[in-house]
């Protein structure tokens, strides 16, 4: 049982508003728990000491006169507290929309406002330096044949065991066709004639 509710029923209990139900559990808890066995001595510390106080003797007239003053002195408290607090709050919320707002406008206007620059896309062609390259070695057969296995073992590492290395589909790229230019394509005929003689 939670400790909370032993002190208020503790305080109960001295005041004798406290079921007999109640104060069997109220006993037990307290046989169990330290902290309200020491909290319960201090509360009958308290409540005997109470006792023992005499009622001061107050005049009428002071209490003909409680009333009037205890009202002037809450009205003087009270609205001024209320009208600070609700007026931080109410500008506190205005203050939290127009900065939401402020950011939903920038951001829109970022949003509608940027340029529309392309992407510029970078080809690389390392057509040149093949063609520099295969002109050198042109004349030697068995350097073209090895930097031929090169090249295949390059292309090999990168793809390495795709699909395409079984099985080339070369005639039905239309894209790599279309980028051949017309010397490319007599020197890939003159090699097809080559490798068909042999």
């Amino acid at each position: 049982m939670r400790c909370k509710k032993i002190e208020k029923w503790l305080s109960d209990s001295l005041d004798g508003e406290l079921s007999k139900k109640k104060i069997q559990v109220l006993e037990e808890h307290i046989k169990k728990c330290a902290s309200c066995r020491s909290y319960a001595k201090v509360m009958e510390n308290i409540h005997e000491e109470s006792k023992s106080l005499k009622m001061p003797v107050v005049s009428p007239a002071y209490w003909e006169d409680f009333s009037s003053r205890l009202k002037t002195k809450v009205s003087s408290f009270q609205p001024a507290e209320k009208r600070v607090g609700s007026l931080f709050v109410r500008w506190k919320w205005v203050w939290a929309g127009a900065v939401s707002i402020c950011v939903i406008v920038v951001g829109l206007l970022l949003f509608l406002t940027r340029d529309e620059i392309p992407e510029e896309v970078y080809v690389f062609s390392f057509e040149s330096s093949f063609s520099e390259i295969y002109q050198e070695i042109e004349s030697d057969h068995e350097l073209e044949n090895l930097f031929n296995s090169l090249i295949l073992a390059s292309i090999g590492e990168i793809l390495e065991d795709s699909e395409w290395l079984v099985s080339p589909d070369f005639y039905e790229d239309s894209f790599l066709w279309e980028n051949f230019t017309e010397e490319e394509m007599k020197y890939l005929e003159s090699e097809i004639k080559k490798d068909n003689k042999l």
